[in-house]
């Protein structure tokens, strides 16, 4: 049987797997009676395992946790669409036991094992392991700015169900939201009065070559009654149509590994109000535009200052120029 640890690593370096498949993947030889499993990789690198199942497969909520995620997947084969169960690891410090996992529910599917059977039976059995594996709690500020951007996100998935599309600051991109070369940056602040905002680096007031960047300022407050969660913000977005294969995606991403996830869901806030800015020429900012070539001073290596939003109330966007604004990021 292929080592899973081998293959995962072989597919890092390629970036490509033997081309079955759109993603990166390499085919471990067993037939699941759907097609044959294959080890695959995510958009970070993160390892997976994908199991070919039927199309009537239904996913109980408790395989997927703070260190996998379980969901259904439809991938292309010679142009036909192939229903997978998708096992990714969350936690790299996982990646070991998870090898051993993958090698199991690829063995008993060599047993005959149904496919659903064998991953669900598998996690179950290897549970105790998944539950020892200690990971970093988090933050209330992590929480706080996934909520800022799943408030926009909906709010964007109310014009069009892929908006999700745009939401590309999970991808590792320079903007939270990007289409075309018009972008979005958000920031969040847990005060109504709040004014101030923290800029991590030269690059994220700089617009787009050629294109346009709006500042949106999402105010929230704690509040037990609060309609402003993860999970909440997660379903109303699904419900407007958005997918929630690729919403799972962006969230693991970020680190948040179900749509669901109580470390996540452990804070409620309630949204106070939401403002957007013009990116500007005169806009209180730091960008690159500021030093000579462009170019950090040597030994430099980042920037990271706060903005006083007070001094840019001359590039507020008014309140009947919202819709069009949004409805731009989604054309």
């Amino acid at each position: 049987m292929p080592r899973p640890i081998e293959r995962w690593e072989q597919l890092r370096k390629s970036q490509a797997g033997d081309g079955i498949l759109e993603i990166p993947s390499l085919s471990t030889g067993v037939d699941s009676g759907f097609g044959y499993v294959r080890f695959a990789i995510g958009s970070q690198g993160e390892p997976r395992l994908l199991v070919p199942c039927g199309a009537d497969v239904k996913i109980k909520s408790a395989p997927s946790n703070s260190k996998l995620l379980v969901t259904v997947s439809r991938l292309q084969i010679d142009k036909k669409t192939v229903l997978f169960l998708d096992v990714t690891c969350v936690l790299r410090s996982l990646d070991s036991v998870f090898a051993e996992l993958a090698n199991e529910i690829v063995y008993r599917i060599s047993t005959g094992e149904s496919p659903l059977k064998a991953v669900d039976s598998t996690i179950s059995d290897f549970r105790a392991l998944l539950d020892n594996v200690e990971h970093s709690d988090v933050t209330d500020q992590q929480i706080v700015g996934l909520i800022g951007e799943l408030t926009v996100l909906l709010a964007l998935t109310k014009l069009s169900p892929s908006a999700i599309d745009a939401w590309t600051g999970p991808l590792d991109q320079r903007h939270d939201f990007r289409n075309g070369n018009d972008a979005f940056e958000v920031k969040t602040s847990t005060r109504a009065d709040s004014s101030i905002i923290h800029v991590s680096s030269i690059e994220q007031l700089t617009e787009p070559k050629g294109g346009t960047l709006t500042l949106i300022h999402v105010k929230v407050e704690r509040s037990a009654n609060g309609q402003l969660s993860v999970s909440n913000l997660a379903s109303q977005i699904i419900a407007l149509g958005c997918s929630q294969e690729l919403l799972s995606r962006r969230l693991l991403a970020l680190g948040c590994s179900s749509l669901n996830s109580s470390e996540w869901d452990r804070a409620r806030y309630a949204l106070e109000h939401m403002d957007a800015y013009r990116v500007k020429e005169g806009f209180p900012r730091i960008s690159s535009a500021a030093f000579p070539d462009e170019r950090l001073p040597a030994g430099v290596r980042d920037v990271t200052y706060a903005v006083d939003l007070l001094a840019a109330s001359d590039f507020l966007f008014s309140e009947t120029e919202m819709d069009p604004l949004f409805r731009k990021m989604t054309s």
